[in-house]
């Protein structure tokens, strides 16, 4: 019986450790390298911004200027398939969020979030990516409502 129960304790020991060591394909640091528009146009210009993902779990979209450093915080809401990506930017982010009476007003994830989006370029603060490529040192991204495909190199 105790040697049962050593064998379900470290078992289970064993599946949390894993657990622990998962491989989260995206975790990391990720320079943008270019914005290509819909019409063909290309924007280079960017690679002061860094996408960061956490263990499947948390994003954050930061801006590295001169002088000044403007991080953003989401979620990975989930990855509904190997080739999609769904993100969700924390409320706290959203414009005059504290200034708000009402905390629990419920986001417009475009309107609310308008500071955000100017920043990012995405078309709404609530939003599914494609994953058009992934390799160990590349990412691209495509946001399929405003046709804008970015291209990152793993930092």
């Amino acid at each position: 019986m105790r040697k049962v129960l050593l064998y379900s304790v470290l078992s289970a020991l064993l599946l949390v450790s894993c657990e622990n060591f998962k491989n989260y394909r995206l975790d990391g640091m990720w320079q943008l390298k270019t914005i290509e528009y819909e019409n063909g146009d290309v924007d280079s210009n960017i690679d002061t911004v860094f996408y960061s993902f956490q263990r499947e779990c948390v994003f954050s979209y930061i801006e590295i200027p001169q002088r000044a450093f403007n991080p953003f915080y989401g979620y990975i809401i989930d990855m509904p398939s190997d080739n999609k990506i769904h993100i969700q930017m924390d409320k706290r982010w959203a414009n005059n969020y504290y200034n708000w009476p009402d905390k629990n007003k419920e986001l417009d994830y475009i309107n609310d979030f308008s500071h955000f989006l100017s920043f990012s370029g995405w078309s709404s603060a609530d939003i599914t990516f494609d994953i058009q490529k992934y390799d160990k040192s590349n990412l691209v991204l495509f946001d399929p409502k405003n046709g804008k495909k970015y291209t990152f190199k793993k930092h």
